[in-house]
């Protein structure tokens, strides 16, 4: 790991007050033509996480649904975690004030806006002071971000010294059935097996990935610790 120093102190991650508590009406896009969809012909349905300033919610949004509108408190962070299924990847967002009130959620904000939505349910105002945007501005991609360390540093408030980063992790495969993977997150490229046992390659930051092959209807998950350590498992896809 190395650390992000180019961020000075005088640049602070946080917003100086979160004291403005009406609710303000916000829009949520959510992506559509998710890889999956597109490659089984059949719509989605969503699981909507979100921290609305105040307190975490949760909610079912059908399939098929381009937008959903929310109350969030005004003048604080209100973070967006919408969930294909209830359980894969999800696509995420933020909005601050000073933010239009369209939010459009994007897959490769997921990971980190459902850290920020599990943080939030037990330490709710450190979370809304926070400043997405300049954490978005301060490193190339937000799954670097070392998230046990960032969590830390926004609960003892000592963001703005640096953000801690991950390397990649580089790794191969050779127990994966034979096929075509399609990644869930367009970031993150498919791969092809040829024949079961041929060493596939890998380089990832630490999180949790999911591919499927559809014509045998798996699902494969592949977790990456921030110690290294890999895990794996094939399943059978879920239907819906």
């Amino acid at each position: 790991m190395n650390i992000l120093l180019c961020i000075i102190a005088s640049i602070l991650f946080l917003f100086p007050s979160c004291s403005l508590r009406h609710d303000i009406p916000v829009t949520l896009v959510l992506p559509q033509n998710h890889p999956f969809e597109e490659n089984s012909g059949r719509k989605l349905w969503h699981t909507l996480s979100f921290f609305d300033g105040k307190s975490v919610r949760e909610m079912h949004v059908p399939a098929g649904t381009a937008e959903v509108n929310i109350s969030a408190a005004a003048g604080c962070l209100a973070v967006f975690a919408a969930k294909p299924l209830g359980e894969f990847g999800a696509a995420g967002g933020f909005f601050e004030p000073g933010d239009g009130r369209t939010v459009f959620l994007l897959p490769e904000y997921g990971p980190f806006a459902e850290m920020l939505i599990r943080a939030a349910s037990y330490r709710p105002e450190p979370v809304s002071a926070l400043s997405m945007e300049r954490v978005v501005s301060s490193v190339d991609d937000l799954a670097a971000v070392d998230e046990s360390a960032f969590l830390s540093d926004v609960f003892k408030g000592t963001l703005q010294y640096g953000i801690t980063l991950n390397e990649r992790i580089t790794f191969s495969l050779d127990t994966l059935p034979s096929g075509t993977w399609i990644s869930e997150r367009r970031d993150v490229p498919p791969f092809s097996v040829s024949f079961s046992g041929r060493p596939v390659s890998f380089s990832l930051y630490p999180g949790v990935y999911r591919y499927a092959e559809m014509e045998k209807h798996l699902l494969l998950t592949l977790i990456v610790s921030e110690e290294g350590e890999i895990s794996h498992m094939v399943s059978a896809l879920p239907v819906w």
